[in-house]
Formats: structure tokens, C-alpha cells, sequence
């Protein structure tokens, strides 16, 4: 051998300078995955719908968390102490001294307003409503603060609050004291004895003629100061007895009884559509209780949901106002057979909603401030009748009749609407289920609804429970091609799409809402567009409050948006028409689960491609070689990242913005290497040249 053999060929030479740079560049614990995806070959259409959301009257997800009204128990209906003050509201001043019979409260239902409900209205059980009774003696012989209060109430300075209270000053028969006359003052102050009064305004100043009906006086206050848990009082400076009913705070900033800060981060995410009322709470509903001036409207007990007291303060008309407000799709779920429902009562909701005015519910509509029909199109049967834990569970074939009977009644009313039934996706027997509901109401639905959820324990005794947990993205997915299968089997003809209308996992908060829920959602999602000829939507559970899993987090004053809501953001942000076809070469979790999932699309407007990774590596940075074909892109490439420095990362209240994405752009041509963070979310768009992008 001659030394020139001994010299480095070009070749070599190449070799050995990229071996250089990449060990530089790319840490030596990586994982290499390799990506390629073809702009030519379309897989399969992903609905411009695919990304909605899901709503329901569930602990706070709707009342405080969504609605704007920060008072607890404004109509005086929960439990009293030994004051008679219901549960929320307290003495003023204090209870330090007696306060010689200055003033004497009781929960009553001697009077209320409304005292009774329309005969129409479906029955909200054994509840008699209730008001609160004020006596106030001619004199004070302790404290010249004579009256009682709510505290906990976060304001802020120089904002305006909207309030109102309803008062009657018939004195009941044999009253110590006569109807009240005197002055009644609304106050936002400190709480605390003798604190500081952030505002101050008179309320009413009810005189010896003032009769004995039920009148509301509205007030506003402005505070001058912040305060976190400030009081609203209300006192009495004149004597004789009232009933109070129905009182009310609100910030002026909010719509339509909907928090200013909720919905903004609603419309962040610009579902498709939201579901509502439910989720199991749909079984219990009773779409009366929710429309007409809000003080009429009764408080009733959420049975689905640890028998709460539920108030009815957003209904139809406001979550179709809100909706409309952010040009959002409306998706309605009636009742089916739960708790005395009728086919009869759901085909009302349909005329009250979509009706003429001259019909008899769309007057009432009218009546209520909307007199156009507002046309909504989608319309859910049921909501998990399969489970024991909802009213009106029954057998599949039971059920499915019922679908049938309830679609022909409202189709009766508006033949263009879309029905989705109640199919199953998290029990054993949903196989059978599903080709029940299909044989029998096939032929007058449009929609079949899907429910995922994926516990700790069902991964707990798995060798590696991550990749378990991982892997389950998939397995789900593998159902909705087998449902797909059953549909065109037992459906011929009938083209009906899957909505995957509530997901998530059974974890605790520090998965669901760290970086691990939203690596496991992203995979979800991953999947959603890679069914898309077959999943039509989904909306992951919940959008806000109700649980852990709601990806919006909202507190009295405080509210966050999860990892996952992070990642749904990215997803809804970068939607595509079309999923391009796509070769993925990566290490795995365990057989079978890839540490990185991908899926490509390509925008409606072909203007743009977009590739989406999930790295489930937990360790390490995966380095990941793309190699996109057949779509000339500008070299500069956009990328927004998800990750967190540690698995237990999340944002908080306090903390609210511990993981957000990170918007980045790299130089690529028709290759290019990026470095995918351990335990992350990425999202790459790549963007036709101008002049391509105009002859377009």
C-alpha cells in the first residue's frame, strides 16, 4: 500500500467535517428520527371543523367559571345558619356583640321572587324558592352598621361593577315591625371590621308608599382600590321588615353574562364549535330552566354532579349569544329520556331555538329578545346512555329506538338539521353498542359520538406505564378506522362521520396539565387528522374547569390556560385541508410506539405545509432529518415548540405561564435537521415563495 492510499478521498473529507459539526451541534444522547413527506400525495381531507370544544354544567365550569356573576347563592336557596342567613352571607358589622334585635334575618318562603314557575316549566323536584327576610327595629342600640354581606369578592380599581337587588316591603301578617322604610346602601369594602369602603352608593330610598310588589333597584360602584377578597354589603338605615331576593354583582366588562377573561381565551382557541350543556348533565336538563329573564329562572340540583345547586343564569339564548359573539358554531345536546324528558320536549328546544317567531316556542324566543330564528344546525341525542351513571341509561337497542323517535320529532320541526348519536368508545361492549345504534338509527343520523378516556390505572401494571400511556393514543385510533368499518357495514350509503366529543386522561394534574398531557394529546390529535375521512371533530374534555382536565383553569379572578390548552391552540392554529403522505423512521418506547409522531398537511389554500411532531422521549432531544418533496417553500421555515424543563412543569395559578410555546424560525431547503426537545411539541410551516404563493 503507497502512502497517497493514505489520504482522505473528497468524500471522506465531507464525511468527516459533517461528523464534526453535527456531534457539535447536535447533543451526542440524541435520537435520530427521520421524517419525509410528499406534497404530491394527498392521504385523506381533515374537516375544517376538526378542532371544537366541549361545555358542561359541571362544578365551576359554567357557573364562576364561565359566567360573570360573582356572588354565591344570589337567591338566598342553600342552607342557613343559625342567624338564618343562608350559606355565603354574613352579619354586618360582626357577631361580637348582641345586637339587642337591631336587626333579625330568615330564610323564608313566606314570599320569593318568582314565588312559583310556569306550569310549562318542567318540575325542579321538592325545591321551594326562597328570599331573605330583613327586619330592622326603629332603633340601634350598638352599631349604626345595621344590614349583612358577601365576602371573598376579588375587584379592582377603577372598574365599574353593575349590581341589583329585588326588595318587597309588605310586612307579613303579625310582623313585629311594618313594611321598611329608609334607606338601603351598597358598599365594596374591606373585609374586615371597620375596614376600608372602596365605594359607596344608595340603592334605594324606600319611603311608606313604596307598595308591596317585588321591584329591583340597580346600583354601580367603582372602587378606588384593588383588593383580592373585598365584601359587598348592604345596609339598612331605617326600620321596619323587607324581603330581599335575587341579588346580583357583575364586572361591567363582561357579555352577556360570560367573564371577560374566559371568553377571550375561549376565542383564543377558536373552536369549531362548543358542545353544551353536556356531558352527563345533559341527562338532567331541562332546556326550560335556562331561557326567559334570568332573576325567573329556578336554581335546580345537578344531579350528574354531586347533587350541586346550579343556577340558571347561562342559557339557550346566552350560549348562543356567546357563540355568535365569536362566530363559533352552536352544538346542542338534548335530553333523551332522562329524568321525565320527552321526544316532545326536544323537538321545543328545536322550535324554541330554530322556529318562526309565529310558532308557539319561537315566540317565546322572540318573546325572550331574539325574534330571528337562530338556525342551529347540529344537534346531539343523549349524552353516554350506555353508563349507569347518567338518567335514562338504557340497552342499546332501547336507546337507538328512542334516537329514532326523538330524530323524526325534531326533524318535524327542522328537516336540515344534524343528528349526532350516542356511540361508545370507553367500555368493553362498545362494539356491540355501536353496531346496535347503527343497524337501528342509521339511516336518521349524520353524526356518531365517540368518548376516550385513558385512566392511570389502566397503564399501572404495564412494564413501562409512559409508553403504555403513549401507546393507548394509538389504540385509540385503530377504533375509529374499526368504527369506520362498522358504519359502511351496518350504515351502507349513509356517510356518517365520527365526532370524538370528549377525550382526555384520568390523571392527576400534574400530568394532565404538565407536558406530558400535551405530548399525549398532541398524538391524539395526530391521529384525528390521519382518520379525518372518518373523524369529522373532536373536543378534548373539558374546555374549562369541571376537573383537572379542563384546559382553561379559572379561579374567582385568576385564570390559566393548561399545556394541552397550548397544544390545541398550536393544532386549531395550524389546520390543514389536506394530510400529505408521510414516512417516519423513529426510535421506539417500547415495540410498536415511536418515540416521535408525525402527520403533514397542506393548507387549504396551498400556501402552506404543515408538519406536526410529538416527541414522547423523555431522556433526551430527538435530532430529526426532513425531507419535504414536491413543495418549493421559502428557506426560512416557522416553528413553535411546546417543552418544559422538568415532567412536573405546569402553569398555575400563580404561575400562569410557566409552559407557552416557543416561535422560532430555521433555514431549510429541501432538507433540513432540527434538534426536538425531550418531551415536546413542535410544529414546523413551511411557506410557498411569494411569487408561487400569487399564481397560486
Amino acid at each position: 500500500m503507497s502512502d497517497m492510499s493514505l489520504a482522505p478521498t473528497k468524500l471522506q473529507y465531507t464525511c468527516l467535517v459533517f461528523s464534526v459539526i453535527s456531534a457539535l451541534t447536535i447533543p451526542a444522547s440524541s435520537q435520530r428520527v427521520t421524517i419525509t413527506v410528499d406534497a404530491a400525495k394527498v392521504e385523506n381531507h381533515i374537516s375544517p371543523r376538526m378542532y371544537a370544544a366541549f361545555v358542561e354544567m359541571m362544578n365551576e365550569d359554567v357557573k364562576r367559571g364561565m359566567t360573570a356573576e360573582m356572588l354565591l347563592d344570589r337567591s338566598f336557596e342553600e342552607a342557613s345558619d343559625y342567624l338564618s342567613l343562608p350559606a355565603h352571607w354574613q352579619i354586618e358589622p360582626d357577631e361580637r356583640n348582641d345586637n339587642g334585635g337591631a336587626i333579625h334575618f330568615a330564610q323564608t318562603t313566606d314570599e320569593a321572587y318568582p314565588k312559583e314557575f310556569s306550569k310549562d316549566m318542567p318540575s325542579i323536584g321538592n325545591l321551594p324558592q326562597h328570599s331573605l327576610r330583613v327586619a330592622v327595629a326603629p332603633g340601634d342600640v350598638n352599631d349604626s352598621r345595621r344590614g349583612f354581606s358577601q365576602g371573598h369578592l376579588s375587584i379592582v380599581a377603577h372598574q365599574q361593577y353593575n349590581g341589583y337587588l329585588w326588595t318587597r316591603t309588605l310586612a307579613p301578617s303579625g310582623a313585629q315591625h311594618p313594611g321598611y322604610t329608609g334607606k338601603i346602601t351598597a358598599l365594596l369594602e374591606e373585609d374586615n371590621t371597620d375596614g376600608t369602603t372602596y365605594a359607596e352608593t344608595t340603592v334605594a330610598e324606600i319611603g311608606s308608599d313604596a307598595g308591596g310588589e317585588w321591584k329591583q333597584y340597580r346600583f354601580q360602584l367603582n372602587p378606588s382600590q384593588t383588593d383580592r377578597f373585598a365584601k359587598l354589603s348592604f345596609l339598612f338605615n331605617g326600620h321596619g321588615t323587607l324581603f330581599i331576593d335575587q341579588a346580583s354583582l357583575e364586572p361591567a366588562s363582561s357579555q352577556g353574562e360570560v367573564r371577560a377573561d374566559s371568553e377571550a381565551m375561549i376565542a383564543q382557541l377558536h373552536p369549531s364549535f362548543i358542545r353544551w350543556p353536556g356531558g352527563n348533565v345533559a341527562q338532567d336538563y331541562h332546556w326550560q330552566w335556562g331561557i326567559g329573564p334570568r332573576d325567573l329562572r329556578p336554581v335546580w340540583i345537578n344531579k350528574a354532579w354531586s347533587n350541586a345547586p346550579e343556577p340558571g343564569d347561562l342559557g339557550t339564548d346566552e350560549y348562543l349569544a356567546l357563540c355568535a359573539r365569536l362566530h363559533i358554531e352552536p352544538s346542542i345536546t338534548v335530553n333523551v329520556e332522562g329524568s321525565g324528558a320527552t321526544a316532545e320536549e326536544a323537538a321545543a328546544w328545536v322550535e324554541y331555538v330554530n322556529g318562526p317567531a309565529t310558532s308557539r316556542y319561537g315566540a317565546m324566543r322572540a318573546a325572550n329578545g331574539h325574534p330571528e330564528p337562530y338556525g342551529v344546525k347540529q344537534w346531539e341525542l343523549g349524552n353516554e346512555i350506555f353508563g349507569d351513571w347518567v338518567r335514562g341509561h338504557t340497552t342499546a337497542e332501547a336507546y337507538a329506538r328512542a334516537a329514532v323517535r326523538y330524530a323524526t320529532a325534531m326533524h318535524a320541526v327542522d328537516p336540515t338539521i344534524r343528528l349526532t348519536a350516542v356511540g361508545e368508545g370507553i367500555m368493553p361492549e362498545q362494539e356491540t353498542w355501536n353496531s346496535t345504534v347503527l343497524r337501528i338509527a342509521g339511516p336518521v343520523i349524520d353524526y356518531l359520538a365517540i368518548h376516550d378516556y385513558n385512566s392511570v390505572s389502566q397503564n399501572a401494571k404495564a412494564a413501562d406505564p409512559y409508553a403504555e400511556l403513549m401507546a393507548k393514543a394509538g389504540e385509540f385510533e385503530r377504533g375509529y378506522r374499526h368504527t369506520a368499518e362498522l358504519i359502511a357495514k351496518l350504515a351502507p350509503g349513509r356517510n356518517i362521520k365520527q365526532i370524538v366529543n370528549e377525550w382526555n386522561l384520568f390523571y392527576d394534574a400534574n400530568t394532565i396539565q404538565g407536558i406530558t398531557g400535551a405530548v399525549w394529546a398532541a398524538r391524539m390529535m395526530n391521529g384525528f387528522e390521519r382518520n379525518g375521512e372518518t373523524v369529522e371533530a373532536n373536543s378534548i374534555s373539558d374546555l374549562l374547569n369541571g376537573w383537572a382536565g379542563g384546559v382553561i383553569q379559572a379561579s374567582r379572578d385568576r385564570i390559566y390556560g393548561t399545556a394541552q390548552y397550548y397544544a390545541l391552540k398550536l393544532y386549531a392554529d395550524h389546520l390543514g385541508a389536506d394530510r400529505l403522505n408521510l414516512a417516519l423512521d423513529s426510535p421506539e418506547l417500547r415495540p410498536g410506539v415511536k418515540t416521535v409522531d408525525a402527520v403533514a398537511s397542506r393548507s387549504a389554500d396551498g400556501t402552506r405545509v404543515y408538519l406536526k411532531l410529538s416527541n414522547a422521549e423523555r431522556d433526551h432531544a430527538s435530532s430529526a432529518h426532513i425531507e419535504l418533496k414536491a413543495f418549493p417553500h421559502t428557506a426560512a421555515v416557522e416553528v413553535d415548540t411546546l417543552k418544559a424543563e422538568a415532567a412536573e412543569t405546569r402553569n398555575t395559578f400563580a404561575n400562569p405561564h410557566a409552559l407557552k410555546p416557543v416561535h422560532s424560525t430555521i433555514s431549510c431547503a429541501a432538507t433540513c435537521n432540527i434538534n426536538l426537545p425531550a418531551n415536546s411539541v413542535t410544529i414546523l410551516t413551511f411557506v410557498k415563495p411569494a411569487a408561487t404563493h400569487s399564481s397560486h
